[in-house]
């Protein structure tokens, strides 16, 4: 496997989309399931570290009942997927820009992320730590 192996960026990439439309529709069992048993979530924007599958679900619950009451849909868009194979882990990177859409059904930025993923193959690929560093 070569650092930009093709079909496994697209894999990937794949993986990011099940992601990301899981946690846009409220499918907090079906995102806490991309992760490892014991994957981590660990992001500025939501506090301390999120671990462990039960907790990513309860996570991404709470997360989409928040905007729901809020009145807004969120949707995660994916891009600029990189992918390394190191020391026999593979390591993710990507663009991650949340739009926001409200009632009127404008979408609007809310923020610009770097995802970087440590990732390992469990019935396919899932994410073993994820780590979300703010764009300044």
């Amino acid at each position: 496997m070569t650092g930009q192996d093709g079909d496994l960026v697209a894999e990937v990439t794949r993986l990011y989309a099940v992601q990301s439309h899981a946690i846009d529709d409220g499918d907090a069992e079906g995102w806490a399931a991309t992760f490892t048993e014991d994957g981590e979530f660990a992001s500025p924007t939501h506090g301390a570290p999120v671990r462990g599958r039960a907790a990513l679900r309860r996570f991404a619950a709470e997360l989409y009942r928040r905007h729901r009451a809020q009145g807004v849909r969120e949707r995660h868009w994916v891009n600029n997927v990189s992918v390394e194979v190191r020391s026999g882990e593979v390591h993710a990177r990507a663009y991650l820009l949340i739009v926001r859409i409200g009632a009127d059904g404008v979408p609007v930025p809310a923020r610009h992320v770097v995802i970087c993923d440590r990732l390992v193959y469990v019935d396919g690929w899932r994410v073993r730590q994820r780590t979300v560093q703010v764009d300044p």
